[in-house]
């Protein structure tokens, strides 16, 4: 019963926490809903350069990161997201018209948007990008 008292007063001694540090993290999904606009048109959103995701139509995407701020881009758009620990940050891709093709436009949405949509969206998962801010 003393055992727990001694380790804590021990580590306590040697300059060290008994508990472990928990990093902040908060969720960034990402999105696309079911539409007929756009249908062979993919949505790829970037990080820093790099394929995050792509999303078809009726797909998402949780990507867990440190709380901080987020710059999200594909061809023609970009978003920010500022996300804080245990938060979740939503961001929907929409094709839009445009000359001889779509394009996907990036948008920070609110969970109410996403729950309208998600009901029946099938999960993707993202690359093991570092979400370094």
């Amino acid at each position: 019963m003393l055992l727990p008292y001694l380790a804590t007063a021990l580590l306590s001694a040697l300059g060290q926490d008994a508990a472990p540090a928990v990093q902040e993290r908060g969720t960034i999904i990402l999105y696309r809903p079911e539409s007929i606009m756009g249908a062979a048109v993919a949505c790829p959103i970037r990080y820093k350069g790099d394929v995050l995701v792509e999303l078809g139509r009726g797909k998402y995407a949780e990507w867990s990161v440190p709380k901080g701020k987020y710059t999200l881009e594909n061809k023609v758009s970009s978003v920010d997201v500022t996300v804080e620990a245990g938060e979740k940050r939503y961001v929907r891709c929409s094709i839009k018209k445009g000359f001889m093709a779509g394009r996907a436009s990036l948008q920070l949405v609110d969970q109410a948007d996403f729950d309208k949509h998600g009901k029946d969206f099938e999960k993707k998962d993202v690359a093991a990008i570092d979400p370094a801010p």
